[in-house]
This record gives structure tokens, C-alpha cells and sequence, in this order.
């Protein structure tokens, strides 16, 4: 699997007096879960549209295996807070609709489908409306349909910041689900420090003025969880509380009081 990879990128918006973001290097490979963090206004969100290809960076390479990242493609799927769906298609449709852009017959895409809906824990959701289903269960059915397109990565760009704690909580546990099954690289934004440790395998902080990286964190809580570890068990470990405090102090190290 290639990498997906930020060379030195940075992001300058029109009519903004300095940049967003100022030569910020990446890398993400397979079974890589990447999540940025940082305080408002580092470039998180510009990194991952830059990696989507929305938007262009002003100086610097975004690359997937070596090829330039001109524009959105199939080898990158994107999952924004909004879930996005179709409310007058049902679940399963919802799921289906990349297969069915590609041409694949309908019984195939109804199995393919369903199979992803019961990756996401939605085994009997699939004539289901999206407007019958909650919060929870539409974001889930927003990675099902990503990841029907059968990407190399994920990018996702705060999913799960319009859900309650406890939905929340539980989203964590599915997205690693995914995560270890479907063997794709994620880029991941966040503002959650707890959840960034649950889910990463490295965790880079950026600080604003203009975005910058300052702290980079290698991590396994995620790992642990896929090996079979309980959830509760990991965050009520001392090390987990340990890195929960070190990475505060770098998000917030420098803020003025």
C-alpha cells in the first residue's frame, strides 16, 4: 500500500494577510491511524483537505505512492461531521451508492453493502431510512458508504463531534473496529485529547500562528484495543492518564493565560 504524504506543505488562503498552515510534513502508511490535534485555528482541517485534494497547497507536495494529489480520487475517502447521506435512499442504498456509480450489478452492491453495514454494527439497518436512524447510527452508515469506494485511506474530519458523550464513546470503539478490519491508513482531526489517545497510533500537535507542527506523539492505546484489550481497562491504566496530561501541556503549551 502506498503512503500518503505532506512534503513541507503550506496552506494561504486569498485575502488572508498570513498563511494557514506553514510547511507541515506528514506521512501515512497502512494500518497508520494519524490524528491532528492542536487549538483552534493550527490548520488541521487545511492538512486534511489538502490531503483530499480540495484544496491546493501554496508551497510544498501532497503525494499518494509518489504521484502529486491534484483533486479528490478513490484512493481517499472523506468523512465530514455532517454525515452527508441521502435522506430519501435507505441505509443499505446510502451504503451502495459509490458501487452503483461504478456499475456494479445490484444484487452484488446489495451484498457488498450489507456486509459493510454489518462491519459497522448495523446488521439490520438496511431498509431503514436515514431519517429513522439517530446521530450515531447515520455517522456509521457515513464510513460504511466510504468505505465502499474501497479507499487506501480514510480522512476524517471530526466525525464524531456532533455526538452526545456516551454515543460518542462508543463511536470511538466502532472506528477502531473499522479501522483493524479494513486495513486502511486514516488521517483524523480532532478536538478531543481523550479521544486522539484512544484512537492513534501517532498524534501530531499543531499550534497556531501560522499552523505549525510542535509536538509529535507515538501511541497504542488504539493497538492494545484491536489486540483485544477493554476499552475501560486502557483508559483507566496510569500511563494512559499519564499521556493524557503530556499531551495537554503540548496543545496548550506558549497560550497566553
Amino acid at each position: 500500500m502506498p503512503h500518503l504524504t505532506l512534503d513541507k506543505v503550506s496552506v494561504h488562503y486569498d485575502g488572508q494577510p498570513a498563511p494557514a498552515v506553514e510547511r507541515v510534513s506528514l506521512d501515512i502508511g497502512k494500518g497508520d491511524f494519524v490524528v491532528l490535534v492542536g487549538r483552534s485555528g493550527c490548520g488541521k482541517t487545511s492538512l486534511l483537505n489538502v490531503a483530499a485534494g480540495l484544496v491546493e497547497p501554496a508551497r510544498g507536495q501532497a503525494t499518494i505512492g509518489g504521484r502529486p494529489i491534484a483533486a479528490p480520487g478513490p484512493d481517499r475517502a472523506v468523512v465530514f461531521q455532517n454525515d452527508a447521506l441521502f435522506p430519501w435512499l435507505t441505509a443499505r442504498e446510502n451504503v451502495a451508492f459509490a458501487l452503483r456509480l461504478r456499475g456494479v450489478a445490484a444484487d452484488k452492491r446489495a451484498r457488498r453493502a450489507d456486509e459493510l453495514l454489518k462491519l459497522v454494527k448495523l446488521d439490520n439497518a438496511g431498509d431503514k431510512r436515514i431519517w429513522e436512524l439517530s446521530g450515531g447510527m447515520r455517522q456509521r452508515v457515513g464510513l460504511a458508504r466510504a468505505l465502499a469506494a474501497e479507499p487506501e485511506f480514510l480522512l476524517l474530519d471530526e466525525p464524531l463531534g456532533a455526538l452526545d458523550a456516551l454515543t460518542r464513546e462508543r463511536m470511538q470503539t466502532t472506528l477502531l473496529d473499522i479501522w483493524a478490519a479494513a486495513q486502511v491508513g486514516v488521517l483524523m482531526v480532532t478536538h478531543g485529547i481523550e479521544e486522539a489517545l484512544v484512537l492513534a497510533t501517532r498524534i501530531v500537535v499543531l499550534a497556531p500562528g501560522p499552523g505549525h507542527v510542535v509536538r509529535t506523539f507515538e501511541t497504542h492505546f488504539g493497538r492494545r484495543y484491536a489486540a483485544g484489550e477493554p476499552i475501560r481497562a486502557i483508559k483507566a491504566d496510569p500511563a494512559f492518564a499519564a499521556a493524557r496530561a503530556d499531551l495537554t501541556d503540548a496543545i496548550f503549551e506558549g497560550e497566553a493565560a
